[in-house]
């Protein structure tokens, strides 16, 4: 067997499966084709003899070089190297993954009443910190009239949000004052009827006014915001007279309309109201 194995497969060929297939060739005879053909088969035999003799040299081959290395390496560097794979990236995995779970709940809950919003942790946490649960502060956006919000997360997994709404002193001073001119303005509408205060005593004020001024030569007159009534004399203000509790601009368009009933034409101007007649 180890002759075979060293044997050459090309010169096997030569020396017996050439002149075998000549023969054959030549003398076209059973016995000779018979002899070609047992010289093929030994050929192909021999072939896969010394193919099968080679595999366990490559197998060891390949081995040496792994088995060097494990020799060239210590038993605590080889520990590491075994340790690295199995623990840290499963590690992070499994952060991110707890990151990412919570991410989705706040967006899925924010969602639910502001269907535009977009958010960011104002201090991104730790998957070691949600899991024990804590407040947490994220900043919002298309959530008007909100800017930041709070999101409580418990232990044992529920999620809270509590919409904030963070501005500077100086704003919320602004803020603050407009909100009471808003509130100063509603109660005074809330005081003010215009149509009983014109049919107890305002229409006689101005029916009076408008007669004496009429007998006088004058169409017109101006009643500014304070309540001063005036007219144009010479192309200068000539003051007539102060109508008290006079109603506010804001109530303006409901006034014009009570005295276009009764015929006056009432026109609001930046000056004050105009009333013609």
């Amino acid at each position: 067997m180890a002759k075979v194995r060293r044997m050459k497969t090309s010169t096997l060929f030569r020396f017996l499966v050439a002149p075998a297939l000549l023969l054959c060739a030549i003398l076209r005879k059973p016995i000779f084709q018979w002899i070609a053909v047992a010289a093929v088969g030994i050929w192909l035999a021999v072939m896969i003899v010394q193919a099968v003799g080679t595999l366990p040299k490559r197998v060891k081959r390949n081995r040496k070089p792994v088995q060097t290395i494990c020799q060239e390496l210590g038993p605590s560097q080889e520990h590491k190297e075994d340790a690295k794979p199995e623990t840290a990236p499963g590690d992070d995995g499994s952060r991110l993954f707890v990151l990412r779970q919570v991410n989705y709940r706040i967006t899925e809950q924010l969602k639910s009443a502001y269907p535009m919003v977009a958010w960011l942790w104002v201090k991104r946490p730790e998957a070691e910190q949600l899991c024990k649960g804590g407040l947490f502060r994220i900043r919002t956006s298309n959530t008007d009239p909100f800017n930041f919000a709070e999101v409580e997360l418990s232990a044992d997994g529920r999620l809270r949000i509590t919409m904030l709404q963070a501005v500077s002193l100086k704003d919320a001073a602004t803020l603050a004052a407009e909100e009471q001119d808003d509130l100063a303005q509603e109660e005074l509408l809330e005081r003010v009827d215009v149509r009983t205060w014109y049919n107890s005593k305002g229409e006689q004020v101005l029916c009076q006014m408008i007669d004496d001024l009429n007998t006088q030569g004058h169409k017109k007159l101006l009643i500014k915001e304070n309540g001063q009534v005036v007219i144009e004399v010479s192309g200068k203000e000539q003051p007539v007279e102060t109508i008290q509790d006079f109603p506010p601009r804001m109530v303006w368009d409901e006034f014009c309309q009570l005295l276009r009933d009764d015929e006056i034409k009432a026109t609001i101007e930046k000056e004050g109201l105009l009333l013609a007649w």
